[in-house]
């Protein structure tokens, strides 16, 4: 049986007293083997070997959103554990800086929502936790 490990990284993209999120299109959903179930999603994705994480994150957000951020600190590291893979996700505060969201075929629909939209929401509560402190460094009454 064929292992493998791999490095990921999120965004929690701050624009004003609103945090970034993602629905996930039907076709990703289908072709994951990681979640296929959750359609919610952060901007972000794997490493290249050799990238280091920051360029990587900006990489990703430019080509899932094209916008333009400033990268802050992590707001969560965790590990998903499967039975032929270990990914390690971190997931960074970033604050908005330029552009327009212009999703790729990665993603269908995005919202921002203010925290209180997040606290009431049904996501996840890993996402809720990483967006509500995305807010705390990056929120307008940060």
């Amino acid at each position: 049986m064929k292992r493998d490990f791999a490095v990921a990284v999120k965004a929690v993209i701050v624009k004003e007293d609103k945090v970034l999120v993602l629905r996930r299109s039907r076709r990703e959903m289908e072709c994951s083997y990681m979640n296929k179930y959750q359609k919610w999603d952060l901007p972000g994705g794997g490493l290249h070997f050799y990238e280091k994480a920051e360029d990587g994150l900006r990489r990703e957000i430019r080509e899932e959103t094209t916008l333009q951020v400033s990268i802050g600190t992590p707001v969560s590291m965790f590990d998903v554990i499967r039975r032929q893979v270990h990914l390690c996700i971190f997931t960074y505060a970033c604050r908005w800086e330029a552009g327009e969201v212009r999703l790729s075929e990665e993603h269908e629909a995005y919202i921002w929502m203010t925290g209180e939209e997040v606290a009431q929401s049904t996501l996840p509560f890993w996402m809720k936790r990483d967006l509500l402190r995305g807010l705390e460094q990056f929120g307008k009454n940060a």
